[in-house]
């Protein structure tokens, strides 16, 4: 007796066959982005009707499942491309194979959303029922976009594939233990072969009947593991009872949030350029198939700057919703920066009222609830951002006497603002206050404090702060910082948070708390050495670097008008010594460019490779974003794949070091986006980012990912939100021809 799995040829040749077979005897199934840890896929064809597929639940359920539900029903049925199909045109041998419902199994009643909430899932598609198991909701997010991705449309009146319908009369060629290798591997050939022939028109004597091979492949790295998955009378296996009450408190705010921005999202979807085609009718087939899936890394996050260009709330909705559909987990919201201060604080209402573009460009308070509830129905937490003790000049419009006053060479005033003062104890008290609000504003238990690019030349020429230095036998501005961050963790650890720093308050040899987490933003090239011997300490803003790729494009002239206001020449002074080199637009430079494992020879590395191996050394636990600043790529290229091909893990150190890694973020810095070209600016091209954190690591073949990722940017279209393509080609949804 041998095992099919002895003997099966390479993965890619095998692959081939499969879509040979998928592609003109039963319509290749939808393909999933992010690849999923574990699939095996038949060949074998289901069915889903409309009108009669439902979900179920048959462990605890929730306002979040059951809006999960209507909102999945939306993307599997309602499709830009056809009217839904008619069942009575259906025939009868596809009704016998018909997927009816999908039970879904929620083990925990748990609904808390935080960085530990477990997100796995196994699914089983199968007729006449189907499997979704997992331990939280939240895992049943994640399965409920792997089942709606998995379903492909095809039109009923199609006559392009007469052997769409597989009947009893035809076969499937199953491997048995009475066929040698050889003669197995053969029959599989002759039968793709045949129908391929068949396609063209061609007769072929041996194939009168052309059959499709089935057989079972696995997507599990390089050692793929044989997994036994419940087939048949699945209400057998579960001691769960049907009928579990719902404990929620807000039984129907899930519901009404969905009902809310279904007629939203339809009507954008009913655009021009997303009209239906109402002469053909649809029906709806996906391949059976068993998923084991959890992410890879526990943190895969996507920052929105909403300082530089306030986005309206229906935008960051939109942001929202394509995290979901690629399994991304945090939005972290830089909600304000030198620009405006958007945020409507109830506690420091100058703050907003003189510090935000105009009145309309305000978040208040049922805003930023409305956009955490959003978030929370799709699995994602939202981590604000308030940064300091820089990027503070909109705080000094509302409150000036909060930012340390800067003097020339004279020893005068030249009555420009720089960071927040820390010699004051007024500073600290509007920052408790700001905290504070903000922790009852913000349900995560995390909140990033910034700490990035502070203009030490304004504290260096004040001579109050010079004066108080001196008393507090503080003998150096980096001393200064840490005494400033040290009082800020205590009132966000007072305000129940725990927190996150870039990496620029660890670089300048500040003091951190243990539990503090460091994220790791800066890619310019930086010696090795320079970065573990704890040396550097130089400033490039994200603002900066921005221009300077941009300018490599023409687009110099642009970046005048969004210059930073008076904090920006004080910053420029410290920035002249940084020499910084071209971003990763041009890569002139190989430290900084992202690329693959191992395409760095020895000292070329990137200069986050020594960031991340001198951060965890330390035992701090870090995120990662300096390869993934999707904001400088480029209007043509394939950026996509840089970011793509980027390890997390690539860095020298040990096992615990690797494990101190929380994940990452793609970075949509806000300089020259807005709401009207935020989304196509920032999509498919994050997904590159959401696979790298979810999927496993030996998943890396870049055609195989363009593929799947030209799907999902069809299917982001046809789900009605704008995603930029790859490069030539189509969809079925960009114009009505």
């Amino acid at each position: 007796m041998w095992h099919y799995r002895e003997w099966l040829p390479p993965r890619r040749f095998v692959t081939v066959l499969l879509l040979l077979s998928y592609s003109f005897e039963a319509a290749q199934a939808g393909q999933l982005w992010p690849k999923p840890q574990s699939q095996t896929l038949s060949s074998h064809v289901l069915h889903l009707d409309p009108k009669q597929f439902t979900f179920c639940s048959k462990g605890y359920t929730s306002s979040i499942l059951e809006a999960a539900y209507n909102r999945y029903s939306d993307l599997m049925f309602d499709t830009p491309d056809y009217e839904q199909s008619d069942s009575n045109t259906l025939s009868k041998k596809h009704k016998q194979r018909n997927i009816e419902r999908l039970d879904v199994y929620v083990y925990s009643f748990d609904q808390s959303l935080n960085l530990d909430t477990d997100e796995s899932y196994t699914l089983t598609v199968e007729a006449p029922v189907s499997v979704l198991q997992c331990h939280t909701v939240y895992g049943a997010l994640r399965g409920l976009e792997t089942l709606s991705q998995l379903i492909d449309r095809v039109p009923v009146d199609s006559t392009a594939h007469p052997d769409l319908e597989p009947t009893s009369e035809t076969p499937n060629h199953i491997i048995n233990a009475n066929e040698t290798p050889l003669q197995a591997l053969k029959q599989m050939i002759q039968n793709c072969w045949g129908t391929f022939l068949q396609l063209l028109g061609i007769s072929h004597n041996d194939h009168s009947q052309s059959s499709v091979s089935q057989v079972m492949i696995t997507h599990e790295g390089d050692a793929a593991e044989a997994r036994d998955y419940p087939v048949s009378d699945h209400d057998n296996f579960f001691d769960i009872v049907n009928d579990i009450p719902d404990h929620t408190g807000d039984s129907d705010s899930a519901l009404q949030r969905h009902k809310k921005h279904s007629k939203q999202h339809k009507s954008r979807r009913n655009k021009k350029h997303h009209k239906k085609h109402k002469k053909n009718r649809v029906q709806y087939i996906v391949n059976a198939t068993a998923i084991s899936d959890a992410p890879r890394f526990k943190h895969r996050g996507l920052l929105l700057d909403t300082s530089r260009h306030c986005l309206p709330v229906q935008n960051i909705k939109d942001h929202l919703d394509a995290m979901a559909w690629v399994k991304m987990n945090v939005f972290h919201w830089h909600i304000v920066d030198d620009q405006s201060f958007p945020f409507e604080s109830a506690h420091m209402p100058g703050l907003s009222a003189d510090g935000a573009f105009s009145a309309r460009h305000v978040y208040d308070k049922q805003d930023v609830a409305d956009i955490i509830a959003y978030a929370k129905d799709r699995g994602i937490r939202v981590i604000p951002e308030f940064d300091t003790p820089g990027h503070v000049a909109s705080w000094g419009k509302g409150y000036p006497e909060l930012l340390t006053q800067c003097y020339n060479d004279q020893g005068k005033p030249n009555g420009e603002l720089g960071p927040l003062d820390p010699t004051r104890n007024s500073t600290y008290n509007a920052l408790w206050l700001l905290f504070r609000e903000a922790a009852q504003v913000f349900p995560d238990s995390y909140i990033h404090l910034g700490g990035d690019e502070v203009p030490f030349d304004c504290w260096q020429s004040n001579p109050d702060v010079q004066d108080w230095m001196k008393a507090n036998s503080l003998g150096s501005l980096a001393q200064l910082e840490g005494y400033f961050e040290s009082r800020v963790l205590d009132l966000a650890t007072l305000a129940g948070r725990s927190y996150i720093v870039w990496q620029d308050v660890l670089d300048n040899n500040v003091t951190l708390r243990s539990d503090t987490v460091v994220h790791v933003w800066k890619w310019w090239p930086v010696a090795a050495a320079a970065v573990t011997n704890h040396t550097v300490n130089i400033s490039q803003p994200h603002e900066e670097s921005t221009r300077l790729s941009f300018a490599s494009l023409g687009q110099a002239a642009s970046d005048q008008s969004s210059s930073r206001s008076s904090q920006q020449s004080s910053q420029q002074i410290s920035q002249k010594s940084s020499q910084r080199s071209p971003g990763p637009m041009g890569c002139q430079l190989r430290e900084g460019c992202p690329g693959d494992i191992g395409s760095y020879s020895a000292g070329e590395e990137p200069g986050w490779f020594a960031e991340m191996e001198k951060v965890t050394a330390q035992g701090f636990r870090t995120l990662l974003s300096s390869p993934w600043y999707i904001n400088l790529g480029g209007y043509a290229g394939d950026d996509w794949a840089q970011y793509y091909a980027v390890e997390p893990l690539s860095f020298k150190g040990s096992r615990r070091q690797h494990d101190l890694v929380m994940g990452g973020e793609a970075c949509m810095w806000g300089e020259f986006v807005d709401a009207t070209n935020s989304m196509s600016a920032t999509w498919p091209r994050a997904a590159a980012v959401a696979e790298r954190l979810w999927s496993d690591q030996h998943v890396r073949d870049r055609h195989d990912a363009e593929e799947r990722l030209h799907e999902h940017r069809c299917r982001m279209l046809a789900r009605g939100l704008p995603a930029q393509p790859l490069g030539p080609g189509f969809c079925p949804q960009d114009i009505d021809f």
